[in-house]
């Protein structure tokens, strides 16, 4: 690897925590398909450098999110549960998956994804302190955008766990952390905010991370050439983007989301069907 290329692929890492981060999307959704589709990097390889660097990411996210009070630390534990035990079944498919399999299988992820943020930009209404909260997970942050604080309550639980462990099949079969699906889920169905669902969601990507990383490593998966520059670059992007989220209103970011992501996937499901656009590799 030449050093142009290891550059790159510390710019992309950067860029995809910023805006992983600051909708607690974990950074994979953008590097891996990036990665793969103009900068050359074999999928499998590409996917076992995004658990690691997503590590890092939410390492770094997190600490400024628990700050902030975004991160429903006993939700995110209930949920981790069932997503830790999808992300270990997830990575052990992964690495003897064929790589058009899991290129058409990103594209319809990411796809999704932007349908689901699409969905996300409208006025969502959250579970407020007159909810019930049999569960003990009713939560209060106050939003510096808006200069006031939010209560919400979780509802839906049991749903929760069961996307949460789907988020982690995903998550370990395609080195994305499981944000992609935690987020949309978290905000559509559990009603929490969409910065409260960012915060938990950056916080449970790493644990998730952790898991497909260990099965990737075990089968030889993990390159250090590709990781290092990923490293670099997170460690500055997730800084950078948990910041933005205390400022920024996230639906003002939807847009950029959707069209970034349709075309990401759209990229992929070509490219697992042979086709292949100008610039890619």
């Amino acid at each position: 690897m030449d050093y142009s290329q290891a550059i790159a692929l510390a710019l992309v890492a950067a860029g995809a925590a910023t805006l992983g981060s600051m909708l607690g999307l974990g950074g994979g959704v953008f590097m891996v398909p990036i990665f793969t589709l103009f900068i050359g990097i074999d999928e499998k390889v590409a996917i076992g450098a995004s658990a690691v660097a997503v590590v890092l990411n939410s390492v770094v996210g997190s600490s400024v999110h628990l700050r902030s009070r975004f991160t429903n630390i006993r939700l995110a534990m209930v949920l981790q549960v069932t997503t830790a035990a999808g992300a270990l079944a997830g990575a052990l498919v992964a690495v003897r998956a064929p790589v058009t399999i899991l290129n058409a299988l990103f594209g319809v992820v990411l796809t999704y994804a932007a349908v689901s943020m699409l969905l996300k930009g409208r006025a969502v209404p959250v579970s407020g302190a007159g909810s019930p909260d049999r569960w003990q997970l009713r939560a209060t942050y106050r939003d510096p955008a808006i200069n006031s604080s939010v209560t919400y309550t979780p509802v839906n639980l049991r749903v929760g766990l069961g996307v949460s462990g789907f988020a982690g099949v995903i998550s370990g079969m395609l080195g994305v952390g499981g944000g992609v699906i935690q987020v949309p889920a978290m905000n559509l169905l559990m009603k929490l905010p969409v910065k409260a669902a960012a915060g938990t969601s950056t916080f449970m990507v790493g644990i998730t991370a952790v898991a497909t990383s260990f099965v990737f490593y075990a089968e030889d998966q993990l390159d250090p050439t590709v990781i290092t520059p990923a490293l670099i670059g997170i460690f500055a992007g997730a800084q950078v983007g948990s910041r933005l989220t205390r400022r920024v209103r996230a639906q003002r970011l939807v847009a950029l989301f959707v069209v970034v992501l349709l075309y990401l996937g759209i990229s992929l499901i070509l490219k697992a069907s042979g086709i292949d656009l100008p610039g890619q590799k």
